[in-house]
């Protein structure tokens, strides 16, 4: 045999002994099938159990840290989670007061999630094992209002569009821009969160070369909407979902504007059995993986070795020990908070660059949670959401409403007992409302440091003018329910605190601006050896940016679970 054939020969048997040792490391790894507790969600803090070695340790059990975990669960990995809390879920957990059952956070949820096909479907089905179903809800899924003025915002956008041009004839070819440039900024964003990886140089080098394309990310949605037109009004009706990542129009990050709009077409759905049975069935894949979630386990402090590496965590003064500690509870209180103080000099840029105004969280969010006596299921409540404002100046009523807190800039209506149709089989007679709106820590910081519900008088007296703000706007929507209400809670910052473990207040993370977009430390490998960071803050809010983060997470953690699983990610 001549040299090339003996050179062919070689090669081939390389590549095939190559080809065998990577099937047999991406083979898939049989489930262990481990029991599923009775009560996944609310399973107590046990250091008995807790004390083992651990490959991954999560801290906080939101979306993003619970997707993190059942992907690496899914690798083969020990995992742990620990949850201060009560209840597992983050934004995903529920609560009952006098058999009224309420949600805190998912509210409804895009990406064309009845389709089992989508991405975000087939993202959210791998880490559940496929054990949530959606309930689509009105074709008409928001309304945005301001006095007697309505407009409807349509899941199918060729409606949606039509019906604006009706209403302002004169803009139709600014209508038609806005939605080009949506679709075109919603394209980009991948490229753009990939090219964010690169080292910073060649980052910043391709944001000067394809600024054409690019530069949309460094622009607000104001900016861009009074680039194609002049008409305030239709200016704040196109801005009208800013509540849903919190930040008003001249802050607001025009690419996280578009992910919002493009998530919504086609239509929003909510999970069928509340947003628990998303967090209950990621636990139970976990569970089923030998990983653990621990709820009432606050984590008081990352332990950092003599080599800057993370290498653990305490929790009520005990120390738990893993190869990889990921936290879900955000970046600042991540490097603020948990991070010790001696060693918070690895991440010190990062933490500066959070006391910017225009990278930390303007706004908060306050709610009031309805409880609605229906005995014989006759009310027909809409499966849609209401926002409403003050006037279309959707910035200035937000200057005004910050320098006076009795004058609230918005309001979000939902009625989550009429999206979900087990609702009323699971609470008969019973339905609820949730009213939401921005809030700013300023206005309650004086009490962030008194006990929970013994914040004193002054307190609660601010939070009983809001509450009634927020019922007189409820009312005057729905007046037949005056007498229907038979139970009412209202939260604050505080509470978001407290029950969600928030950084004052801030249940979207991260200011969702175009400077923190463009910060690149804003992903999930840090500074620190062994530390990853996961959620909201890695990618985007909402529970769709979340998952996203929980997934660019896990890559990180794991390479071999992005060769496996990266074709979920569309």
């Amino acid at each position: 045999m001549n040299e090339s054939g003996r050179a062919t020969l070689t090669g081939l048997g390389l590549g095939t002994v190559a080809v065998l040792l990577y099937r047999r490391w991406m083979r898939e790894l049989p489930c262990p099938n481990a029991p599923t507790s009775s009560n996944p969600t609310k399973q107590g803090f046990s250091i008995k159990v807790a004390s083992s070695h651990w490959d991954v340790i999560v801290i906080g059990s939101g979306v993003g840290g619970l997707t993190a975990a059942a992907l690496l669960a899914k690798e083969g990995k020990k995992v742990l989670v620990l949850e201060q809390h009560d209840i597992a879920g983050g934004n995903l957990h529920t609560f009952t007061e006098k058999g009224y059952e309420f949600d805190t956070g998912l509210h409804y949820v895009g990406g064309k999630i009845g389709n089992k096909k989508s991405p975000l479907r087939r993202q959210l089905d791998y880490v559940t094992d496929g054990q949530v179903e959606w309930e689509r809800m009105d074709d008409v899924y928001d309304v945005a209002i301001v006095d007697d003025e309505r407009f409807n915002f349509h899941s199918d956008w060729t409606v949606l569009k039509s019906e604006l041009k009706q209403k302002f004839p004169q803009e139709c070819t600014a209508i038609d821009a806005f939605f080009g440039l949506v679709s075109k900024t919603t394209q980009l964003f991948p490229v753009f969160i990939v090219l964010k990886r690169l080292p910073g140089p060649i980052f910043r080098l391709c944001l000067r070369f394809f600024s054409s394309s690019l530069g949309i990310f460094a622009k607000t949605t104001k900016e861009v909407l009074e680039s194609i037109t002049s008409n305030p009004k239709l200016t704040g009706v196109l801005s009208y979902a800013y509540g849903d990542y919190g930040e008003t129009p001249s802050r607001g990050a025009f690419a996280m504007h578009s992910l919002i709009y493009t998530h919504y077409e086609g239509g929003a759905y909510y999970p069928v059995g509340g947003p628990l049975k998303v967090a209950t069935s990621i636990i139970e894949v976990i569970e089923k993986w030998n990983g653990k979630v621990f709820v009432r386990a606050p984590v008081s402090s990352i332990l950092i070795d003599d080599r800057n590496r993370a290498i653990g965590v305490e929790v009520k003064g005990k120390q738990i020990f893993a190869n990889t500690i990921i936290s879900s509870v955000g970046a600042p209180s991540t490097f603020g908070k948990l991070l010790p103080a001696k060693h918070q000099g690895l991440v010190s840029p990062i933490i500066e660059a959070m006391k910017n105004d225009k990278i930390a969280s303007n706004m908060t969010l306050m709610s009031m949670f309805v409880g609605i006596n229906d005995p014989d299921g006759s009310l027909d409540l809409p499966k849609q959401n209401l926002w409403i404002y003050s006037s279309w100046e959707l910035d200035a009523n937000m200057d005004k409403f910050k320098e006076d807190f009795k004058k609230p800039a918005s309001f979000f209506i939902s009625f989550s007992s009429a999206k979900d149709p087990t609702y009323k089989t699971r609470n008969p007679g019973k339905q609820v409302a949730l009213v939401i709106g921005p809030g700013f820590f300023d206005h309650v910081e004086n009490f962030q440091n008194k006990r929970v519900k013994h914040r004193g008088d002054e307190y609660e007296a601010i939070k009983k003018e809001w509450e009634n703000m927020f019922m007189d706007v409820l009312l005057k929507e729905f007046p037949f329910l005056r007498d229907r209400i038979d139970f009412v809670e209202f939260g604050t910052a505080l509470s978001n605190d407290f029950y969600l473990g928030t950084h004052r207040g801030a249940v979207y993370g991260l200011a969702h601006t175009p400077e923190r977009f463009l910060q690149q430390w804003l992903r999930p490998k840090t500074p620190i050896s062994n530390l990853y960071l996961t959620g909201q803050d890695v990618c985007s809010c909402g529970i769709g940016g979340a998952l996203i983060g929980g997934y660019l997470c896990a890559y990180d953690v794991s390479p071999k679970c992005f060769l496996r699983t990266a074709s979920l990610l569309g």
